[in-house]
């Protein structure tokens, strides 16, 4: 048996090589999620059964090969999610992503489910690819530079309070001297 991956669609490579000869990128917009679990097809135009498609709200790029993008699903729907979908600009099927008889997560009713997705794109051309983010920008990416920034930020602090206290401690002093 082999390793489940993701399927590139046939509609999303040819589109994507016809942008490329245009001199112009693949715009990947959309991420979905649907219910059925599978094993995808290159066929395939669109999920077997999307149930919700969410605008990416953030993305890095990892290497020239590896794209990161993040998702936030969010509402009233609730459903296990068995397959995944990335969808260019256009509303093509770019790729999909399925494991038969597998839950991939759940997406309970009025939560967000927040995910992050790397995606090869190795199989495409190369420099055909770029990303729209919407407008709901979570900066999901930049999580290990907030965290060193808050932690620089909090050390600062305390050198702060330590330099205060050690103020106040000579003015005490001197107040007791009669300076």
């Amino acid at each position: 048996m082999s390793e489940p991956r993701v399927q590139f669609t046939n509609a999303g490579l040819a589109e994507m090589i016809s942008a490329k000869n245009a001199g112009i990128k693949g715009a990947i917009k959309y991420i979905a999620a649907g219910d059925r679990s599978y094993t995808p097809q290159s066929g395939q135009t669109a999920l077997q059964r999307e149930r919700q498609r969410v605008e990416i709200v953030d993305y890095e790029e990892i290497s020239l090969t590896q794209l990161r993008m993040g998702a936030k699903f969010s509402g009233p729907l609730e459903y296990e999610v068995r397959e995944i979908g990335f969808y260019l600009e256009s509303g093509t099927l770019l790729a999909v992503y399925s494991v038969p008889n597998t839950l991939l997560t759940y997406k309970s009713a009025n939560s967000s489910w927040i995910q992050k997705f790397t995606l090869d794109i190795s199989p495409l051309p190369t420099g055909s690819v770029t990303v729209v983010v919407g407008t709901e920008n979570l900066n999901l990416m930049m999580t290990e530079e907030i965290a060193a920034a808050a932690a620089a930020f909090i050390k600062s602090e305390a050198t702060n309070i330590k330099l205060t206290h050690e103020q106040m401690r000579i003015s005490e002093r001197l107040r007791a001297i009669g300076a």
